[in-house]
């Protein structure tokens, strides 16, 4: 229950954050909008993300609500099982598709605009932070949620007893 409640944490805070950097990415498309297409295509394009981010992660949250240990081991294995089909597709989106349209855009628009070596090295160090700190964060989601499954299992042979 502690670990599930954890999770919910998480991803109310993802939520958080994701619905906080969408009236950033407004003012940054403000300030330098009309000057690149490039530029304009990038921000617009992590504003969508930021649009439809929420909806997936209130749908993620509440499949996460229903785990609940005083009802059957069963439907809770459902439960964190579901989870982690949500966890793995979110994953492939952000790795096909999310993250390489990101990552060609932003190269595109400092090239475009012409970016200060400075400013290629900030990039590069965000992506490269970025990328470790999505790779880090679904590694410890993949141990936690197979630790409940293996305590749930646990549970389960405990009652059959």
């Amino acid at each position: 229950g502690k670990l599930v409640n954890r999770f919910i944490a998480f991803e109310m805070i993802s939520l958080a954050a994701i619905l906080l950097l969408l009236p950033l990415c407004i003012y940054y498309f403000d300030l330098r909008g009309g000057n690149f297409w490039i530029w304009d295509a990038t921000v617009l394009f992590v504003i969508a993300v930021c649009l439809i981010y929420p909806f997936w992660g209130v749908y993620k949250i509440q499949g996460l609500m229903k785990f609940n240990l005083t009802k059957n081991v069963g439907n809770n294995v459902l439960c964190i099982n579901r989870y982690n089909i949500r966890l793995k597709r979110e994953i492939k989106v952000l790795a096909y598709f999310v993250g390489p349209t990101f990552v060609i855009l932003a190269v595109l628009s400092y090239a475009a605009m012409n970016a200060t070596f400075s400013l290629w090295i900030f990039l590069f160090c965000l992506l490269i932070m970025g990328g470790l700190f999505c790779y880090w964060s679904y590694k410890i989601y993949g141990k936690g949620l197979n630790s409940i499954l293996r305590s749930l299992d646990e549970i389960s042979e405990l009652r059959e007893e």
